[in-house]
């Protein structure tokens, strides 16, 4: 998945958070400003890219090579960061010391579907097992829309 990928399967996303029971904030991503929240993206096109004169890595799925010249190294690192416009969720969590959180609406959606469509039965030899197809973008979407449907039969 790439970062423009992210930001159109946000957008459809968020329509469906609130009717799922997802009551957080939702608002679009300013520029460098909104952590993606835990999502990797493997598209290199989008990797951040510098360079050191350190050897030792740094931060984590960090790539370095030995620059051409011999001066240093060149670093290549995912992006922490969504595109300007992706629509993202977020809320203050905690008592004594609240903190923002946030993620990416698909994030968001995802994760819901993934743990109301798992059987977490300990008789699966300590493997959650899928009650239903969720390997691309479309399944999880209908699988959404599904639940989203059942809520609203029960209401």
């Amino acid at each position: 998945m790439n970062l423009r990928t992210l930001k159109k399967l946000s957008k459809r996303a968020a329509p469906l958070l609130p009717l799922l029971g997802d009551r957080r904030k939702q608002f679009r991503a300013e520029r460098d400003g909104n952590y993606i929240g835990g999502l990797l993206i493997m598209d290199r096109k989008h990797w951040e890219r510098g360079r050191s004169v350190h050897g030792e890595r740094v931060r984590q799925f960090e790539i370095k090579w030995p620059a051409r010249d011999g001066g240093g190294w060149i670093w290549m690192v995912p992006p922490d960061y969504a595109r300007k416009g992706t629509m993202m969720v977020g809320a203050t969590s905690g008592y004594f010391e609240p903190e923002w959180d946030e993620e990416c609406t698909w994030s968001a959606l995802e994760n819901l579907v993934r743990c109301h469509f798992t059987d977490w039965h300990p008789d699966h030899e300590g493997t959650p097992k899928l009650l239903r197809p969720l390997g691309t973008a479309r399944e999880i979407l209908r699988a959404a829309r599904d639940m989203a449907a059942e809520l609203a039969v029960l209401a």
